[in-house]
């Protein structure tokens, strides 16, 4: 099922992130105004480790099928991935969701408040990567590219995220697709230190944004909100926001999920 959960998720995912293509583009050829965003992180919740594949697939083919796939994909492969991985990896590992209720739903103010956590850093997250990245190359100042992912993907999941999950949770749950009912509580990877893993990973993806927006603009001229301005493909950018990543990386394996099978007392 859970092979199944990742064709849904890549095949919904990119059926809508098409038509948008050719609505409003940002960076012709690279990113557009994107509310196809929220499934990412509303399939990571609901769908585990499958919404997280589905996302970083369902992009791929929304790039091929809609004309923009380029050097970009790669990069937005990973950023995508991320966009789901880090909501259903963090959701119940912060404290922030109550160990008595750890449904992804928003059906109550604290989960609320979590998933606004969630989002923020997923968003960051998918943004570091993919403006790292295009920088990294010399396509696309990190500094605009960085801010306009964030902003793009943050605005899709606050605005239609909770109405979303209010909606499609209880019928995913009714029929039995949330991940914690497809797979074994064995098959989730164990994890470490997973609060430490939680605060590496929400360290990474925020602080390496402002680290990489700090050095972009400050040493290098580029501009929030300015396509042409700055230098590109610069070391700074590049070696200031490798540890923040690396900080990502390690925290992905600290981090397990087992803690949402709350049938299980032993966490």
């Amino acid at each position: 099922r859970m092979v199944i959960l990742v064709a849904l998720s890549a095949a919904i995912y990119a059926a809508v992130l098409i038509p948008f293509k050719a609505g409003i583009p940002i960076i012709p050829g690279f990113t557009e105004v994107r509310p196809a965003n929220v499934f990412p992180t509303i399939f990571g919740l609901m769908f585990g480790p499958a919404g997280a594949w589905g996302a970083a697939i369902g992009n791929t083919l929304g790039d091929l099928l809609g004309g923009t796939l380029g050097w970009g994909s790669l990069a937005g492969f990973i950023g995508n991935f991320l966009l789901g991985f880090v909501p259903y990896k963090l959701w119940g590992s912060m404290g922030l969701v109550p160990r008595a209720d750890m449904s992804p739903n928003v059906n109550s103010r604290r989960k609320l408040y979590a998933f606004g956590v969630v989002a923020l850093v997923s968003s960051a997250a998918c943004a570091l990567v993919i403006a790292w990245s295009l920088d990294l190359i010399g396509i696309i100042p990190f500094a605009f590219l960085a801010i306009v992912i964030t902003i793009n993907n943050l605005i899709a999941e606050i605005v239609l995220g909770p109405p979303l999950l209010l909606l499609l949770y209880p019928r995913v749950k009714k029929w039995g697709l949330i991940w914690t009912d497809v797979m074994a509580r064995e098959e989730v990877a164990r994890g470490f230190l997973r609060q430490i893993g939680a605060l590496l990973m929400i360290v990474g993806a925020l602080g390496g944004l402002a680290a990489g927006l700090g050095i972009s603009t400050d040493l290098y001229g580029q501009q929030l909100f300015n396509f042409g301005a700055g230098a590109k493909g610069k070391v700074g950018v590049w070696l200031g926001v490798l540890p923040f990543l690396a900080a990502m990386l390690v925290g992905s394996f600290m981090l397990s999920g087992r803690e949402q099978f709350t049938e299980d007392v032993d966490t």
